[in-house]
């Protein structure tokens, strides 16, 4: 961690570049606008691991931003990183969802302000050193330099240090650990229980260097590297017995497509614990095993490599090789032998000296000679002719064209076979320009995703459909994501410490898991994992929305400021199908208000209740709204809790914190007992009776 004063960056964008090996370094300068071509710059990289600097980036215009986005999908195949990202792009990373893509944020800049001085500085938060204690930054002051004060983060940065715990733990390429240790003096080391899997390939044989926890082990992906006669070379892993699924799940895999799969320098206790028994009647062989010897003479123990081949005979007859001390020749006793039943079924090898040279030769190659298996590799291009698909668009500005009969068409390329020989196909060509292109608000096209962007006098939310069979279904679906996305923006802007502490790190984890499942499953549209991770999406956003609009008062948006849709011809099957935009302008004071609303605390006869934040919908299933407790005292002593939420008092729903104290107030005036249907935790909601 360092602390430094605030950079002030160039206006104009500019893009430097240095090429180091096999990594490319990228730093962004200035604000990203039509000069940045995302994807011209992302095809001109010619390496797998891109470092990405953002320490100079002052401003995403709209194109700019797009453009980002363009970025990120053209790097999907390789190993992005995101360095000294500025507070502006961290504040952005928080505002938009999907604007921090697959890339892994080692390093950003946190601004903290001198509560005596007011004096302002930054301070480089380095991801992975920091890790374990990112929950805790936000909370801690730092010394002020110039007066001595105490200083503490701003809520942006502050926010995103709590995303980052709810994000998945990523490792960092050791080739790039060594660049940031180089080139920006990072103090970082390789992660040596990282899983790690490097291969080089010769005449339908393959060697693979496994080393780390293969707990991690990516079983698809290193299945799809395995081929012909598979060598894996297990002498650096590490493995816990209990966490073995992964693994499993490779053998698997590569048996399918494998010739043969051979174990080399398997540790001491992986045979037990990872092979079984009918693994070895297939394609499975053990080149060779370790075992764990002790000598007796000299008081210590001993690790050696047993040969399956030269030993074959003893192995058969339940046998362990003898083996003799380095040190004093005396013969070594068996500390862990695997078990015998499992040594006798070992099967024997054909003999093939040219895979064996060939696996003692690339035993010898340095890793960084190595390919790396766990960098996706581009998929070769798809010999086809490119077939137009067609997509109608309709702004609203244009539909009164629409209502007379014009048809708007826009042309599409898209791969996709090539026609049957001897079967004529009409051409339809394009026309040069279209007639429509979406309106510079739309920054993203990413399905169900929205975004919201601070401007001068006010908020824009967007949101984005999934693709929809009709335009409807695809306008209600953009229409909560927008206004959904309203609600994460408006908990962003939250700095009371409750409800950072209780209430957003209740609702964002599993915000983020949905979201991730959604995501896992894109690839196959018609799938019903996709169709049940669509459809739970839709649903909770449905809900926060639903309950925005009973607790959000007279600030939540009623119209959309605009709307936009494109029609596509459906990827399997006929018909089509429908990409809707909506957009939402909110005033500043709207916000500001939405703001106070959410955060302020109201007294309820001796306690205290603030209004339940309508993205609690993506915690709780059952949660349609209330007011959640801060403080509990008075009547409500003994009933309830803090953190719990009132949901209705008596046969009333409660819609937010003023909707419990006028039943509060209503109960103390009447006799008989106050029933409160009262959420507690991820149970279902109690009704319990609070009496005068």
């Amino acid at each position: 961690m360092s602390t430094t004063q605030p950079a002030q960056p160039s206006q104009k964008f500019k893009l430097d570049r240095i090429t180091n090996g096999r990594i490319t370094f990228l730093a962004l300068h200035g604000i990203l606008d039509e000069t940045f071509e995302g994807q011209k710059v992302a095809e001109s990289v010619r390496t797998k691991k891109i470092v990405v600097s953002l320490r100079e980036v002052r401003r995403l215009a709209s194109w700019g931003m797009a453009e980002w986005m363009n970025f990120l999908r053209a790097t999907a195949d390789r190993d992005l990183y995101l360095v000294e990202c500025s507070t502006y792009a961290v504040n952005q990373m928080n505002l938009v969802t999907g604007l921090m893509g697959h890339g892994k944020l080692v390093s950003f800049y946190a601004p903290y302000r001198c509560g005596s001085c007011s004096e302002e500085f930054e301070t480089l938060m380095l991801v992975p050193v920091e890790r374990a204690s990112l929950r805790d930054l936000p909370d801690r002051e730092k010394a002020c330099a110039t007066c001595g004060g105490s200083a503490r983060m701003d809520r942006y940065p502050a926010t995103m240090c709590k995303e980052l715990t709810e994000r998945a733990v990523f490792d960092i390429d050791d080739e790039v650990v060594e660049f940031l240790r180089t080139h920006l003096n990072y103090d970082l080391a390789p992660d040596l229980n990282r899983f790690r899997a490097m291969r080089r390939v010769s005449k339908g044989n393959v060697y693979l260097r496994l080393s780390g926890n293969i707990a991690a082990l990516p079983a698809e992906l290193l299945a799809k590297a395995s081929e012909g006669t598979t060598v894996v070379d297990m002498a650096n892993i590490l493995f816990d017995p209990e966490e073995l699924t992964a693994w499993r799940s490779y053998v698997k895999e590569a048996m399918v497509s494998v010739a043969s799969l051979q174990l080399l320098d398997c540790p001491p206790g992986f045979l037990e614990a990872a092979v079984r028994p009918e693994d070895l009647q297939t394609k499975l062989k053990i080149r060779t095993f370790a075992l764990q010897y002790f000598c007796p003479t000299c008081n210590t123990s001993v690790k050696g490599i047993v040969d399956v081949a030269e030993n074959l005979e003893q192995l058969a007859d339940g046998a362990v090789p003898v083996a003799y001390c380095p040190t004093c020749q005396s013969a070594l006793v068996p500390r862990a032998a695997e078990s015998v039943l499992l040594l006798r079924r070992l099967p024997a090898r054909e003999r093939d000296p040219e895979l064996d040279a060939f696996v003692a030769r690339t035993r010898a190659v340095p890793v960084d000679k190595l390919e790396d298996c766990l960098v996706a590799r581009p998929a070769k291009p798809a010999r086809a002719s490119a077939v137009s698909r067609f997509i109608v668009v309709a702004p609203l500005a244009a539909l009164v064209l629409l209502s007379s009969g014009v048809v708007l068409y826009v042309w599409k390329q898209r791969q996709e076979p090539a026609p049957v020989a001897g079967a004529t196909a009409p051409v339809i060509a394009p026309p040069a320009t279209p007639a429509f292109q979406r309106p510079d608000w739309i920054n993203s096209d990413i399905p169900s995703a929205g975004f919201c962007q601070d401007l001068t006098s006010r908020l824009v939310c967007v949101g984005v459909s999934s693709y929809r069979r009709t335009k409807e279904e695809g306008m209600a679906d953009a229409n909560d994501a927008a206004l959904e996305e309203l609600v994460i923006a408006i908990g962003v802007k939250i700095s009371e410490p409750f409800f950072q502490d209780n209430v957003v790190a209740g609702y964002s984890a599993a915000r983020t898991k949905a979201f991730a499942a959604l995501q896992a499953t894109e690839i196959d549209r018609s799938s019903p994992a996709y169709a049940a991770a669509d459809d739970a999406v839709r649903k909770v956003r449905r809900r926060v929305v639903e309950i925005l609009q009973g607790s959000g008062g007279a600030a939540v948006p009623a119209r959309q400021a605009d709307w936009y849709w494109e029609e596509y011809k459906v990827e399997k099957g006929a018909g089509t199908e429908y990409l809707v935009f909506v957009r939402y302008d909110i005033s500043t004071d709207a916000v500001k208000s939405l703001v106070e609303r959410y955060s302020a605390t109201t007294q309820v006869n001796g306690s205290a209740v603030m209004t339940a934040f309508p993205a609690l919908a993506w915690q709780y299933p059952d949660f349609t709204g209330g007011a959640i407790l801060t403080k509990v005292g008075g009547p409500l002593a003994g009933a309830v809790a803090p953190q719990q939420i009132v949901m209705a008092a008596g046969d009333q729903r409660v819609l937010d914190a003023g909707g419990l104290a006028r039943r509060v107030e209503d109960w103390k005036r009447a006799t008989g007992d106050l029933a409160l249907t009262v959420k507690a935790g991820d149970g279902p909601a109690k009704v319990i009776q609070v009496h005068h």
